[in-house]
C-alpha cells in the first residue's frame, strides 16, 4: 500500500507517471499498469461503469482490478472509483466556481489594496516564474530539434488553446514550410489527424480543464509512431503522460478563464529559438513570404 493514497486525479496520474518511470515503490505488471493507464484516459467512462464493465474491456479479472485498487492505497475499487466521480463532478462545475470565487475577492485600488489590474499582472507574473523554475534546458533543446528536423509540423489547440495554437502556426509558417493548425472550423480533427506518419510532428497545447479531443490526437500521435510535443500546465496533466517532449507552463488563477502569459512567453522562445536553429533557411522562407504579401499588398 502506497504511503499517501492519491486524493484527486491529479495526484493519482502524477503516481502513474511514477510507477510508469519506475521511480515508486509501488510495482505493477505490464498488464496492470495499462488498465490503470485506460482509466486516466477514459477518466468520465471510468467514473460511471462497474468493476465489471472496466475488466470486461480490459480483458482482465475483477480481482486484478480491485488489487489494483489497493496496491494503489485504497481499500478497494469503490475508493478509487470515487476520485473519478469527484472528478467528474467538480469539472461540470468548473467555470461557474471560478466565477464565484473571483467574486468574493474584493480588488480595489484604495487603501493600499491591489487594483484588479494589478492582481491580474501580479498573478500573470508568478505564473512566469513558475514556468521559469520549471524550465530544462535540455527538454527544450531536444524540442527544437524535433520541430527544426520534421517533414511535417501538425499543431493542434482547442477551445482556450486555440488562440496560442493558431499564433504558433501563424509565425511557424513563415519561417519553415509544412505547417498546419489542425482541428479548426468544420470538426476535421480527425481527417487531419488520418494523415499522420512517421517522421511527422505533433504539437498539442492544453491546459486545466483539458480538452479530450487535444488528449485523444495525442493518444492517436504516439500509435501513429509520430514525435509529440505538448504544452501543458502540469507534470500529471494527461498530455504529458503521452510524451517526454512536454514544456510546462503555469496557470494558476481564481478566475474562469485560463492566465496565457506564461504558455505566450513559452511560444515565444520556441520561435526565437527556432529561427536561430535554422538560420538562412528561415530568412530565406521569410523573403518568399514577404513577398507574396507584398504582391497581395498586405502589411505584416
Amino acid at each position: 500500500m502506497t504511503a499517501h493514497t492519491p486524493e484527486n486525479l491529479k495526484e493519482l496520474r502524477h503516481l502513474y507517471i511514477k510507477i510508469r518511470n519506475k521511480e515508486h515503490e509501488i510495482k505493477l505488471t505490464d498488464r496492470t499498469l495499462d488498465v490503470l493507464r485506460y482509466m486516466l484516459d477514459e477518466p468520465d467512462e471510468t467514473a460511471v461503469k462497474s468493476i465489471s464493465e472496466i475488466a470486461l474491456e480490459n480483458d482482465i479479472n475483477i480481482s486484478s482490478i480491485t488489487r489494483l485498487a489497493q496496491k494503489l492505497g485504497f481499500d478497494g475499487f469503490p475508493a478509487l472509483k470515487e476520485i473519478f466521480r469527484s472528478s467528474l463532478k467538480q469539472r461540470k462545475s468548473y467555470y461557474s466556481e471560478q466565477v464565484k470565487k473571483f467574486l468574493n475577492k474584493r480588488y480595489t485600488g484604495q487603501n493600499g489594496k491591489m487594483s484588479l489590474l494589478e492582481r491580474v499582472i501580479q498573478d500573470e507574473w508568478s505564473n512566469v516564474m513558475l514556468m521559469a523554475d520549471a524550465f530544462d534546458k535540455q527538454r527544450f533543446a531536444n524540442i527544437i530539434k524535433l520541430m527544426g528536423n520534421a517533414q511535417r509540423i501538425f499543431i493542434v489547440g482547442l477551445r482556450s488553446s486555440y488562440p496560442l495554437a493558431h499564433y504558433l502556426g501563424f509565425y511557424l509558417k513563415m519561417i519553415r514550410d509544412r505547417v498546419t493548425l489542425i482541428g479548426r472550423a468544420g470538426h476535421t480533427l480527425a481527417e487531419d489527424l488520418s494523415t499522420l506518419k512517421p517522421g511527422d510532428l505533433l504539437i498539442a497545447i492544453s491546459v486545466n480543464p483539458y480538452t479530450k479531443d487535444t488528449v485523444k490526437a495525442c493518444r492517436f500521435g504516439k500509435h501513429q509512431a509520430v514525435d509529440i510535443i505538448v504544452i501543458t500546465d502540469n507534470l500529471s496533466s494527461p498530455l504529458a503522460m503521452e510524451t517526454d517532449n512536454f514544456l510546462i507552463v503555469s496557470s494558476e488563477r481564481d478566475y474562469f478563464f485560463s492566465p496565457m502569459a506564461a504558455a505566450m512567453i513559452c511560444v515565444e522562445t520556441l520561435l526565437s529559438e527556432l529561427v536561430k536553429q535554422l538560420g538562412d533557411k528561415a530568412i530565406q522562407r521569410l523573403n518568399q513570404t514577404e513577398y507574396i504579401l507584398e504582391k497581395l499588398e498586405t502589411e505584416l
